[in-house]
């Protein structure tokens, strides 16, 4: 009996043992260098019939049968999938642009004036974008304008300069930016002003400009076919504050200074940076005389040129000196500099005698009487 149960679990432990080899080779077989994990298949044993039926019949994520991100409806009928929605949204999106575009369209031709590619560039840089409708007319007078100012190293030719590169970009690219044709143009003679008897007083630059403007009007059917009642302007901007020749110049005494002015004076204003054909830059005589002529004229502000630390500067800021020259102990960081007696003559631009200091601190006293003296500051009898 010992034996028959020794050589009975002998034969038990054999068995056993090859059961185990045989499921450590479907292991090796369904490992993971054999392909992917989730399509294994445990069918081997009684053990693991409950997991494969499970396994088996369980449904493989995003599947067909049920719809990602689906909403549905309280009425239960159907599901709006996730393309429907951003089809209904795009379309949406179309429209309320579609809409701010018809909102922000200034007319169907504008006929742009010099002053507004100098000082309003800006407005014309927003006509340029994609999406916009108007189409832009830049007459020939314009051009000739931007090339008489863009001479010189000022705030106006620096901005001429900068509107003869945009228009230089746009104009071939851009099918909207167009120049004025040279047939393109209305006789002055031609026009119907409402006051005749001052059109002999027009300067020329400002009737050819008219002249393309009367003739865009007139024949805006050619240049906007499918239009039913195209509007057409001619776009103008007001003069620059900072020019010189529009200032008045002023003594810069206080006005609770009860103080004689000097009697010696001072250097003569010094206009070496502007430019004879300035006037042509302002709109105010085209807006005048485009009203004579029955033309529709919209009207911007000037843009202040940003300087390069993004602040606006006026005109002005061109002249003023970029750093200091002054080199030796009187520099930034450098022991104080004591002005001597030979410095204080040449205070200012003009250097003045040491009589011409005297009778300065003379005349500046309460109880000096007048004193005359000449233009170079030599004094008179009384």
């Amino acid at each position: 009996m010992a034996e028959s149960k020794l050589a009975m679990s002998r034969a038990l432990g054999a068995a056993f043992l090859n059961h185990q080899v045989e499921q450590l080779e479907k292991s090796v077989s369904n490992g993971a260098a054999s392909g992917n994990w989730r399509d294994r298949k445990y069918t081997s044993s009684a053990g693991y019939n409950n997991y494969t039926a499970v396994a088996t019949n369980r449904r493989p994520p995003n599947t067909a049968s049920k719809p990602v991100n689906g909403t549905r409806k309280k009425g239960g009928d159907s599901q709006v999938t996730l393309k429907e929605r951003d089809a209904v949204r795009t379309s949406d999106v179309g429209s309320r642009r579609k809409s701010e575009e018809e909102v922000e369209k200034d007319a169907d031709i504008v006929i742009v004036d010099a002053s507004v590619l100098v000082h309003s560039l800006n407005q014309v840089k927003k006509w340029c974008r994609n999406g916009r409708k108007e189409i832009v007319i830049v007459p020939l007078e314009a051009l000739n304008t931007l090339d008489l100012l863009k001479k010189g190293s000022s705030s106006l030719a620096q901005r001429a300069r900068a509107a003869s590169r945009i228009l230089e970009a746009q104009v071939g690219t851009n099918p909207r930016i167009r120049v004025q044709r040279d047939d393109a143009f209305v006789l002055w003679d031609n026009i119907k002003l409402s006051d005749e008897k001052a059109g002999q007083a027009s300067p020329e630059w400002v009737r050819r400009t008219i002249c393309c403007a009367r003739w865009e009007a007139d024949n805006a059917n050619k240049t906007v076919p499918n239009a039913t009642k195209p509007k057409i302007i001619l776009a103008v901007c007001d003069p620059s504050t900072g020019s010189p020749q529009m200032s008045t110049l002023k003594l810069s005494a206080p006005e609770d200074d009860d103080s004689l002015l000097s009697p010696v004076p001072g250097p003569a204003p010094s206009h070496h940076n502007t430019n004879k054909h300035e006037p042509r830059s302002g709109g105010v005589q085209v807006a005048h005389w485009a009203a004579k002529a029955g033309i529709d004229t919209i009207k911007f502000e000037p843009t202040a040129q940003a300087s390069p630390n993004g602040h606006a500067r006026s005109s002005s800021d061109e002249d003023r000196p970029k750093r200091s020259l002054n080199k030796g102990p009187g520099r930034r960081g450098g022991p104080p500099q004591h002005k001597s007696d030979g410095d204080k003559l040449r205070g200012g631009l003009v250097e003045r005698s040491p009589a011409v200091l005297t009778m300065m601190e003379m005349v500046k006293r309460a109880d000096s009487k007048a004193v005359r003296v000449l233009a170079r500051g030599e004094k008179l009898d009384p």
